[in-house]
């Protein structure tokens, strides 16, 4: 069973407060013993003076003084106190006798007190006339007396035990009490601020764009699931640079290979086209100033057909021209020359191409507008080439601070996760391109396209972003 690391820090917590409770507990144990033992002690004390008291009472009633109510609220008195150190008087908090010796000791001056009571009552009823019986009578309170001090002297050593025991209780509890709370923020430095400190180091290593850091787990707390979430982030991190490292290794051979097939598509146009053209170009004038030396007068066909020739091979140079950089898009700007591509892709390839025009929105950047050119291009390629379709629609929007360009066929379809979310395997990477170009500008890039449903595919560029 995992326990949280709320419960360990409660756990140790309270074993702190246990111990500095008993620490509490002791002392008050022992001031209360304190207290027990000197409330005994001065009471045993006062024995010896109630003794002491009744002697010279019964004295002084044996030479004619009037002492008798006196001398029996003494004796009383004495008899009470007794009763209670042996024991004990719950009203006054009084405990009995602490020990067996004590007890016993105290029941012997009981014993004494039976004999002694029965001298003072004697001198109490005038009964003590001669010296050798008032001898006798203080014989016996010096015999209480010697054994309540014997008593005295026993409960003062056992309460100096006592209060030695107590003391040391109380010692060996604080210096329990240290043990467990050096014990607890031992244990919360180690599994919490040692491994809050490892993981914002290792924090600032990932920060710093070591994604190969990661966090010793050894616990399954919080502290060891947070670890584990860290060392889940940091690997994904990792597997995302290593998916976007291949992605840009092969973008850039794709880039490559791109402008090498481009160049040679350029190549074979002007080699199959304008080569061509100008051949039979170079013809028809050999063959018009062959008849002009033959003196023949038909020579209208073959300059209507070098006419003819000479128009083809400017359509094419345009083409060609384009294709490099589009020199429209300095003199009519970013609208029209989308309109004019547009309905030049439908001439050429025959795909029923429409262009839309929803407001007039401001222009970008030339640099976005080169881009976005050749993103209208690829999306036209794509529609023609992959999606089998039969219609494609342009539209241009001008939401606010933008421009916006959607383009929408009616082809097959796909799965866009297929696409935008397995790079790595490299499928579709012009639709991925161009949705990193977009968000690099802080433009929005919306797919949306299913299987069987056709595609579409809005792009909003803000109106002075990507410059």
């Amino acid at each position: 069973m995992t326990i949280s690391i709320k419960w360990k820090i409660s756990i140790a917590l309270l074993a702190l407060f246990l111990c500095v409770s008993s620490n509490f507990v002791g002392i008050q144990l022992w001031i209360n013993d304190s207290k027990a033992y000197g409330t005994i002690i001065n009471l045993a004390g006062r024995q010896r003076m109630l003794s002491q008291k009744m002697t010279k009472e019964a004295m002084f009633i044996a030479n004619g003084f009037d002492a008798g109510k006196d001398m029996e609220k003494t004796q009383q008195l004495f008899e009470r106190a007794l009763n209670n150190l042996i024991d004990g008087d719950k009203e006054s908090g009084l405990p009995p006798a602490k020990t067996k010796e004590i007890r016993g000791q105290l029941l012997t001056v009981k014993g004494l007190w039976s004999k002694f009571k029965q001298d003072i009552i004697r001198g109490a009823n005038g009964e003590l006339k001669v010296a050798s019986e008032m001898e006798a009578l203080y014989s016996s309170s010096l015999e209480i007396l010697q054994e309540m001090d014997k008593g005295v002297k026993m409960m003062e050593d056992d309460s100096s035990k006592a209060i030695v025991r107590l003391k040391t209780n109380a010692s060996l509890t604080f210096i329990f009490s240290l043990f467990i709370a050096a014990g607890c923020f031992y244990f919360i430095g180690k599994n919490v601020f040692n491994k809050l400190r490892e993981t914002v180091d290792a924090a600032e290593h990932l920060r710093d764009g070591d994604l190969s850091t990661r966090i010793n787990i050894t616990s399954e707390d919080e502290i060891g699931q947070l670890s584990s979430v860290f060392n889940e982030m940091a690997e994904t991190l990792k597997m995302r640079q290593d998916q976007e490292k291949t992605f840009q290794r092969k973008l850039q051979e794709e880039t490559v290979l791109a402008q090498a097939k481009e160049r040679r598509g350029i190549a074979k146009d002007v080699h199959d086209h304008l080569g061509h053209s100008l051949a039979i170009l170079r013809m028809k004038i050999e063959d018009v100033i062959s008849r002009s030396a033959d003196g023949s007068d038909n020579m209208t066909e073959s300059l209507e057909d070098s006419i003819k020739l000479i128009k083809e091979m400017i359509q094419q140079t345009r083409t060609l021209i384009f294709d490099l950089y589009p020199i429209m898009l300095d003199d009519f700007g970013l609208l029209r020359t989308i309109e004019w591509h547009v309905k030049d892709y439908k001439s050429k390839t025959g795909l029923e191409t429409k262009f839309v025009q929803a407001g007039t929105p401001a222009e970008p950047s030339r640099a976005v507008s080169i881009y976005l050119l050749r993103v209208i291009k690829e999306l036209l390629n794509n529609a023609l080439k992959h999606a089998d379709a039969e219609n494609v629609i342009v539209t241009v929007r001008d939401p606010d601070s933008a421009f916006e360009v959607i383009v929408s066929d009616d082809g097959k379809g796909f799965d866009p996760d297929s696409i935008l979310k397995s790079p790595g395997e490299f499928r579709g990477i012009g639709i991925y391109s161009i949705r990193e170009w977009v968000s690099g500008i802080d433009g929005e890039f919306t797919l949306q396209s299913r299987p069987g449903g056709g595609t579409s595919v809005t792009i909003t560029i803000p109106i002075g972003k990507g410059s």
